[in-house]
């Protein structure tokens, strides 16, 4: 029976101010939205979405929005969830499903962010704006985050929290002034040192000294790295990102001495990367990083791993089984169970006209699966 205690302790705001129970959580399957411009949170906590969601957990169905996790779950991937429960077991096993205030946040200051990733959007990047509007006319504006007393509505909301997530945009970026002031906040209540911090960064820019000085005061503080290929792979997908300045920054974050300071590593897995994610962990291996989280990207549905036919499916489920790393070879199951092949000439599509727009290559840059296109 699938349980989730997010709907109860987590509060997700996304780059856009909309307020869900996760990152993961699909909004699109229900009327009701709350975002953090109009409205307060605990009108989002107290709402028949919340409480419906909630109670198809404690009756053992996957609430519709939490699909994601049921995927991956069905194809041997361990999701959010579960990863969730891995890491928070002590505070879910004492929670009280009754007392409805969030221990675990995650909120994206805005999409305030210094690159267009393929596999992005505008939603998430306000560099996608011009080329989101120029190749398909709509507009989707710069989310820049305010709300006059957000730091007193959220603390009211989430007074005892133990960990804050900040992704982006870029979060060294993005709302920069209410990120310190809830910073500050937390370190002038002596709460800071029992609370964890992760940010995920596209690690294009290095983080000045303010930063590390607020840090200091907290119990962890995770930096992501968020990669999603290497060389010229990177470049393409994390457009218009330089491979050099990341490896550079990545051996600061290694050589920084702050003794509360955690590196782990994202990869969204995407129908550009797929074929190289044995590379990649050999690439985090050979220079010292830990083992990459992957994420399955589910939007754009064009970009999801499983969209090739069924020949370029088969070669990558071929090539990801001659991998060394486990976590490798559980992908190559999901292939050869996932045909999502239905929407392959969108991808094809939409990969002409970024190529043109941003005079780039993938026949070049992908030459493997250039093949099967």
């Amino acid at each position: 029976m699938p349980f989730c205690y997010s709907p109860w302790s987590n509060i997700d705001i996304d780059p856009q101010g909309n307020i869900t129970p996760c990152c993961k959580f699909q909004k699109q399957y229900y009327d009701q939205q709350f975002n953090i411009q109009t409205h307060a949170l605990s009108e989002y906590s107290s709402s028949k979405l919340v409480t419906g969601i909630k109670q198809e957990f404690q009756q053992g169905i996957w609430p519709a929005g939490c699909e994601r996790c049921r995927i991956e779950e069905l194809h041997g991937i361990e999701s959010k969830r579960q990863l969730d429960y891995t890491r928070w077991k002590d505070h879910y096993d004492s929670y009280n499903l009754n007392d409805n205030k969030f221990i675990t946040t995650s909120i994206a200051f805005g999409n305030t962010c210094n690159l267009k990733c393929i596999t992005c959007s505008p939603q998430s990047s306000s560099r996608w704006q011009k080329e989101y509007y120029d190749l398909y006319g709509k507009d989707i504006p710069h989310f820049k985050f305010y709300k006059k007393n957000f730091v007193q509505d959220f603390i009211a909301q989430a007074p005892n929290i133990v960990h804050l997530d900040i992704p982006g945009g870029e979060p060294f970026l993005s709302g920069v002034d209410e990120q310190k002031s809830l910073l500050s906040h937390y370190i002038e209540t002596d709460q800071a040192k029992n609370i964890t911090l992760h940010y995920t960064t596209n690690v294009q820019i290095f983080p000045d000294e303010e930063w590390w000085q607020l840090w200091t005061y907290f119990k962890e503080v995770d930096i992501q790295l968020s990669i999603d290929g290497i060389d010229e792979r990177y470049e393409y997908i994390r457009y218009p990102a330089n491979w050099s300045l990341l490896v550079e920054n990545v051996s600061r974050y290694q050589q920084a001495q702050l003794p509360n300071l955690k590196l782990s590593v994202s990869h969204t897995v995407s129908a550009y990367n797929i074929y190289y994610l044995d590379e990649f962990f050999d690439w985090c291996y050979t220079i010292g990083l830990p083992r990459p989280w992957l994420g399955r990207v589910h939007t754009p549905r064009y970009m999801r791993p499983g969209v090739w036919s069924a020949s370029g499916r088969q070669a990558i489920v071929t090539k990801l089984n001659t991998s060394q790393h486990t976590d490798v070879i559980v992908w190559a199951n999901l292939i050869s169970a996932a045909d999502e092949s239905e929407f392959f000439n969108e991808f094809k599509t939409n990969l002409k006209a970024h190529d043109q727009y941003r005079n780039t290559n993938f026949n070049v840059t992908f030459p493997e699966l250039a093949n099967y296109l």
